[in-house]
């Protein structure tokens, strides 16, 4: 009976650790955390550069953030725990963005912070979703997808922020459906990757020469989610 008692201890430790990673150990290089290795160098340094023009002007975060899995949990239960444990946007404004995006678990959301909310219509988040993010994902395009919702996402909060910001990199162009000349990552890169993650070398502060983020985190549930 002892022994039976250890076990479901052990498991339930186990198991919640597997969910914490997911919200407390995020490896965040700038804006970007991407645990499930799609992006490449290259691609990361160009959204850090573009985010963090958005960050100077406007004060308002866009964080990143792509895992291997939800580990049992709703995409939208993650992307506020994202925004309220890291503190994700303006202390004063609020104006923070999650774009979370689970790989194994094929889903992916956008989350805004309160102060976004009056500004930032449901409509106008689904539209990114639908046109500019979910056409590449359904092609296994991570990568694309996305890079060019970022950057959509970064534009949409810079208008209504009332400030121009300077695009570092290419945007892919809008996808039209059919095979993608990206080369796509087998299954089992994915699967790997999340055996791997926690026992990775991670860090909470530190974001290079980025400022990290704002000092906000007010989320109330408010964005879009997607499936593919």
């Amino acid at each position: 009976m002892l022994k039976r008692v250890w076990l479901l201890i052990v498991g339930l430790v186990f198991t919640l650790n597997l969910q914490c990673f997911a919200i407390d150990n995020l490896n965040f290089k700038g804006f970007i955390a991407d645990e499930a290795n799609v992006l490449s160098e290259q691609t990361v340094q160009d959204l850090n550069m573009t985010l963090w023009d958005l960050q100077k002007k406007s004060g308002a975060d866009i964080a990143v953030v792509t895992l291997p899995s939800l580990n049992g949990r709703s995409v939208e239960e993650v992307a506020i725990d994202i925004g309220r444990s890291y503190k994700i946007g303006s202390k004063e404004k609020n104006n923070g963005v999650v774009f979370l995006t689970a790989i194994s678990d094929r889903k992916m959301r956008i989350e805004i912070g309160t102060g976004l909310e009056n500004k930032i219509s449901i409509q106008e988040l689904e539209s990114i979703r639908d046109k500019d993010i979910l056409p590449y994902f359904r092609k296994s395009d991570y990568a694309n997808g996305i890079t060019r919702g970022t950057y959509k996402l970064s534009e949409l909060v810079a208008a209504v922020e009332n400030v121009d910001i300077e695009r570092q990199g290419t945007c892919p162009a809008r996808s039209s459906g059919g095979s993608s000349s990206r080369e796509k990552a087998p299954l089992w890169v994915y699967v790997v990757a999340a055996i791997l993650a926690p026992f990775s070398r991670r860090r909470r502060s530190g974001f290079g020469s980025f400022g990290g983020f704002g000092g906000g985190g007010g989320f109330g549930g408010s964005g879009c989610s997607g499936s593919w």
